[in-house]
């Protein structure tokens, strides 16, 4: 009897497609995918930490340069 959950059938399929691996060439491999998704997610993180910048940091900083200058430039009348 075959399950119909999706989960139990992506579960089957995995172990069909590993069943001949040993124990050392899955952990190598689960290493493997490891770091390949921590550098993924580092690339996301500096993405995101440069678009914070740009959006956020920068506009404020300016917006806050622009509004002393024109405080500068009403206390020079």
């Amino acid at each position: 009897m075959k399950p119909t959950n999706k989960k139990s059938d992506a579960k089957e399929r995995f172990m069909e497609t590993h069943k001949t691996h040993t124990e050392n060439e899955l952990l190598v491999e689960l290493i493997w995918n490891l770091k390949r998704n921590y550098h993924l997610q580092e690339k996301v993180r500096q993405n995101t930490s440069k678009l914070v910048w740009w959006l956020i940091a920068i506009p404020f900083i300016a917006g806050a340069f622009i509004v002393f200058l024109g405080f500068a430039g009403i206390n020079s009348i």
